[in-house]
């Protein structure tokens, strides 16, 4: 067993069927600096695209690391699931990300709707790294994809089999469509009514998520686990 401290991604060109180098930069800190590894130590590798490389250091130099390739293997690519979320602030869409990342989402839509008022016009750079770093946590070997950031009307015109969480309606999230694959999440405040109608009109399934109204980071979690 690979402890996750010793799981890294990497860029494919970096993986071969032999052995995986890493050239003096970021990584190569980490893992000399930070965790002090050394040649004999166990490490696993993912390219981002399903590759999976455990490997034992086979040298440690100024000039980078090479680990000798022991055994490689695909990890399957698991349900396709699309997080729209409303942007949220700070340290809660960290958390959101992060916590979608381990439970299997492959595409991260940042989205504007009305009651969002953090309303960046680029995805930040530090959301990459989250979602990497989530993914080394949690032994993922395909990285998701953080979209661009996106209105609430640019996300339903460009998707199908959306599920829109609602408070306000009694029907249950479990009763949607089994073949959901794009999941809507308001901001602090959730979606306005003419949001929801919207969605509804453009044949979203509104669903709840229970009788309590949930913080915008929990709901993603309880909704991506039910479906």
């Amino acid at each position: 067993m690979i402890n996750n401290s010793r799981q890294f991604h990497i860029n494919p060109s970096q993986m071969n069927s032999d052995a995986v180098t890493i050239k003096v930069g970021e990584l190569y800190k980490q893992m000399t600096s930070v965790l002090r590894l050394h040649t004999g130590d166990q490490v696993r590798f993912f390219d981002g695209v399903g590759n999976v490389s455990d490997c034992t250091i086979a040298h440690v130099g100024k000039d980078g690391i090479i680990a000798k390739v022991n055994t490689q293997r695909i990890q399957p690519r698991g349900r396709d699931m699309t997080l729209a979320v409303g942007i949220l602030k700070k340290d809660r869409m960290r958390w959101v990300l992060e916590k979608a990342t381990e439970l299997g989402v492959w595409n991260i839509i940042p989205m504007i709707s009305e009651r969002v008022i953090k309303r960046p016009s680029t995805v930040p750079p530090r959301w990459n790294h989250i979602v990497k770093e989530a993914a080394e946590q949690a032994g993922r070997a395909w990285l998701p994809q953080i979209e661009s950031v996106q209105s609430f009307h640019d996300v339903l015109q460009a998707r199908d089999n959306i599920v829109l969480c609602d408070v306000e309606t009694q029907f249950q999230i479990g009763e949607c469509p089994k073949g959901v694959s794009t999941l809507m999440i308001g901001p602090e405040g959730g979606f306005t009514k003419d949001e929801v109608n919207a969605a509804e009109s453009g044949g979203a399934c509104i669903a709840s998520l229970g009788e309590h109204q949930l913080r915008a980071d929990t709901a993603v979690v309880v909704a991506l686990s039910r479906l």
